[in-house]
């Protein structure tokens, strides 16, 4: 496979379609840079076997992905459905919670929502499943809420339950969400996904379970996808390593109308301040059960790319599609076709560069300065040394069009940076490569091709020292 398909990096979620080692090695082979792993799924012990079969992969395919964690949060959620429900248009159906007897015969679904009845009144209305069904509250009868199905749909185990205006007594971390990141950090995820962040409050919170010495240093993402995310967003991208634009509870807690605008938004302050952006919810839906995408949905796609996303996200598509590689394979053609008129453009890239040279850090100054020599036609390649990725992101947020190689001695860098649009991360023993070194590391991972390539790489004062890089240097290799 072509490792410069499309810089713009794909995630799956694995599920049933895609927990077999065989689907993920094909799913490696079609471009995916990231597995995500949905804690509110499964058990510990099963995704404890899926990441070390992810890993043996990675290593024997020589492909970087990254491990994403996704903690359940305090997200309300449906209990288990023995089997998927067909609800029509107009059903009377009845929310119990989770463990209690059915007092008679009807559709009712099971909850594990605390005091769900009490924070309920008549008219409320109940989305289930990111709001594909809908159901208004007709009354409440000590802990069953009877309500009336205002779409048609089938309702399946696990599903999230949104209310407009209903306040959880949860925290942001709930235990179960602890567990998960100590699990996280036991086997070593390369990222960390906080559900339902509200301020920075909720990252330090966070933050503090996280390993504050080693190497090891997982990436922390926060999902924006609450009213007041998007309020406190600049002080959580402060604190965030990454973010996600999770349009499905922010499609509920939002008017939908504003979801287009709010991502451009969110997407273009993760650029600036150089945090990983990934694109999230019902990206090519239709192809759950369909061989190819809507035309709505391709579009989708290619706005998220020109928005600036660093990579897009699917979810049932690959974790319970009927051909999850066929959905891979689209999104790369889609954003390799996308990215071209990017390089035409420049596109949303020009704000960030041009709000950056504004700054006089030195950081910003060099990813800047080593953009500008990127726009040169004889330019091939960017190739940063690293040992946190920063310099690798803050140049990759201003999208040149040669790709960057991100040299980096710490395997959980080097698989965070395999979501950052633009970059192929490569990992060494040691950062500290002469020219030559270097240059024989690039034609050995076949990234160079025949006769002269004209580099430019950063470098530090001091090798694999984080924030110690303060120039650049351009020099041909043959």
């Amino acid at each position: 496979m072509n490792a410069f398909i499309s810089k713009t990096k794909i995630v799956a979620t694995l599920g049933p379609a895609s927990f077999s080692a065989a689907m993920q090695r094909r799913l490696l082979t079609a471009g995916v840079d990231g597995f995500r792993l949905n804690l509110s799924h499964g058990n510990l012990e099963e995704h404890a076997g899926v990441i070390a079969g992810l890993r043996k992969l990675s290593a024997e395919m020589g492909r970087p992905a990254a491990i994403i964690v996704d903690l359940p949060g305090p997200k309300m959620r449906l209990g288990k459905v023995p089997k998927p429900i067909t609800v029509r248009r107009g059903a009377k159906v009845r929310f119990i919670p989770e463990g209690v007897a059915r007092p008679g015969p009807g559709i009712f679904l099971p909850h594990e929502i605390f005091d769900l009845a009490e924070g309920l009144r008549p008219g409320s209305i109940i989305f289930v499943g990111d709001g594909m069904m809908q159901f208004k509250v007709k009354s409440i009868q000590g802990e069953i809420v009877e309500t009336e199905a205002l779409v048609a749909g089938v309702v399946r185990s696990n599903k999230g339950v949104n209310i407009p205006g209903y306040n959880t007594s949860n925290g942001v971390l709930t235990e179960e969400d602890k567990r998960g990141i100590a699990f996280a950090i036991e086997h070593k995820a390369d990222v960390i996904c906080i559900s339902f962040v509200g301020g920075p409050e909720d990252m330090l919170a966070a933050r503090a379970l996280l390993p504050q010495t080693g190497k090891y240093r997982p990436c922390l993402l926060a999902k924006i996808e609450r009213r007041q995310a998007v309020a406190n967003l600049d002080s959580i991208l402060a604190l965030a390593d990454a973010v996600m634009v999770a349009r499905g509870d922010l499609g509920i807690e939002l008017p939908i109308e504003e979801i287009p605008g709010l991502q451009k938004d969110i997407i273009h302050r993760a650029n600036l301040a150089a945090k990983p952006v990934i694109v999230a919810t019902q990206m090519l839906l239709s192809m759950v059960d369909n061989a190819r995408p809507t035309r709505a949905e391709v579009t989708d796609v290619a706005n998220a790319i020109l928005d600036g996303a660093d990579a897009i996200m699917f979810s049932e598509e690959t974790a319970i599609g009927h051909d999850p590689v066929a959905v891979v394979r689209i999104a790369k053609k889609i954003a390799h076709q996308t990215e071209r008129r990017l390089v035409k453009s420049g596109g949303v890239a020009l704000e960030v560069r041009a709000a950056i040279r504004s700054e006089d850090s030195i950081d910003d100054l060099i990813s800047s300065a080593t953009c500008d020599v990127l726009e040169n036609r004889t330019v091939d390649l960017a190739v940063t040394p690293t040992a946190t990725g920063t310099t690798a992101r803050r140049i990759a947020r201003l999208r040149p069009r040669p790709w960057i190689v991100a040299v980096t001695d710490n395997q959980t860098v080097r698989n965070i940076l395999a979501l950052s649009s633009g970059v192929f991360p490569l990992w060494v023993p040691s950062v500290a490569l002469s020219d030559l070194e270097l240059a024989e590391l690039l034609k050995s991972a076949g990234l160079l091709r025949s006769g002269v390539q004209r580099l430019v790489i950063t470098a530090g004062t001091l090798f694999g020292v984080a924030g110690t890089t303060n120039s650049l240097k351009i020099i041909d290799v043959s």
